[in-house]
């Protein structure tokens, strides 16, 4: 089905762009507002009715619909192109609604884990109840769920009493969306709506942890460190990969992901001149982009009367600012018929970052790198 595919806001946008979205995410009085809005009960409408609507997160936008409909969990996987093995992760608006997902009682440690970073981009696998459809769950016995921190979308699922099945609102393997926009330009005929709640806040997907067994695993880095969470729980947090554990249990651990057309290569500053070299190459025919930290230095001479945009757009000290930017900068980058290549330089895999590179790592063209967090292209 075709559809004429429109962006709505809410009368809330100025509040949305302006403030904090978690802190906006936990004012009820805030989120009954929005629950009254038009655009809401439009969304909720589609919803109920089986359709699948874009819908703003903290981390990015997601592609929601009722979890526990298969026929419009399919839909999700015919708008995306998305592999129909790969799980999705539910969103929930209250905790309540998760009894209704598992199939088991919820641990100290998951209650612990709920209390201090839900709402928010930390992700649980549980046992799932029978009337999660193997549609939303890849045919797993598990499921996937989060409580977002964006006040829209728990709206939505407020307003709908719906738990909702929600993957990056994209065309699969492509860079996930921040933007409204970015949705628009994917899925345009595809979905009937999309809420605009502004950029999203965080900018990589949510962390998603396997804490079913002794040892707390982490299946996708994301929004929540690795170090956030080992320091809270007081043990060791390890990545699935590590352990070399193929059983796919989280979205982005299986396909190529994140990836703009045009190739990405890594690079680490201290082997700049070989990767300079490299570019100037390409740079002859076309343009080279290469996006590195405010404090990493090129000479100017290295650069004359080539074909080279430099991009100095986070710092090593803050890599939550190329969080917040990377999928917005590399659809950008993608879009401009100048560019031929880009260069990203690499961070060092601690805090967000790891979740950053993972993405990263993902999406390069370069084969010889490895891939944290789980799969090969």
């Amino acid at each position: 089905m075709q559809f004429e595919t429109e962006i709505k806001k809410t009368e809330y946008q100025a509040e949305l762009e302006a403030g904090s979205i978690k802190l906006l995410a936990l004012d009820s009085s805030f989120l009954g507002k929005l629950k009254q809005d038009a655009a809401v009960a439009e969304a909720a409408e589609f919803l109920q009715k089986g359709e699948v609507v874009g819908l703003p997160t903290e981390t990015v936008y997601g592609l929601a619909a009722d979890a526990l409909n298969p026929k419009a969990v399919r839909k999700i996987f015919q708008a995306k192109g998305r592999p129909q093995d790969n799980p999705l992760i539910v969103h929930i608006a209250k905790k309540i609604q998760l009894q209704q997902l598992i199939n088991e009682d919820i641990s100290e440690k998951a209650e612990k884990l709920m209390s201090k970073f839900w709402p928010g981009p930390l992700t649980i696998i549980f046992s799932k109840n029978k009337i999660v459809p193997s549609e939303t769950s890849a045919g797993l016995e598990t499921i996937a769920v989060r409580m977002p921190a964006h006040p829209l979308i728990l709206a939505v699922i407020e307003k709908t009493g719906l738990p909702l099945a929600a993957p990056s609102a994209n065309t699969s393997g492509f860079p996930s969306p921040t933007r409204a926009r970015h949705v628009y330009n994917d899925l345009k005929g595809k979905i009937p709506l999309i809420l605009d709640g502004g950029s999203c806040q965080v900018g990589v997907e949510s962390t998603v942890i396997d804490i079913r067994s002794k040892q707390v695993k982490v299946l996708r880095p994301g929004g929540i460190s690795r170090e956030e969470l080992s320091q809270y729980l007081g043990e060791e947090v390890i990545l699935a990969s590590d352990l070399k554990d193929k059983k796919v249990l989280s979205p982005g651990m299986k396909y190529r992901h994140y990836a703009p057309q045009k190739k990405l290569y890594i690079f680490n500053f201290t082997d700049k001149n070989y990767v300079l070299k490299q570019a100037l190459k390409t740079a002859e025919i076309k343009k080279v982009a290469i996006i590195t930290a405010r404090e990493s230095k090129f000479e100017a001479e290295e650069l004359a009367d080539k074909k080279i945009e430099i991009l100095k757009v986070f710092s090593h000290d803050q890599p939550e600012e190329l969080a917040q930017k990377l999928f917005h900068l590399l659809r950008k980058l993608d879009a401009d018929d100048s560019i031929a290549e880009i260069y990203i330089e690499e961070l060092n895999s601690e805090g967000i970052a790891e979740a950053v590179m993972n993405r990263v790592y993902k999406a390069a063209a370069a084969e010889k790198y490895s891939q944290p967090g789980g799969g090969d292209n």
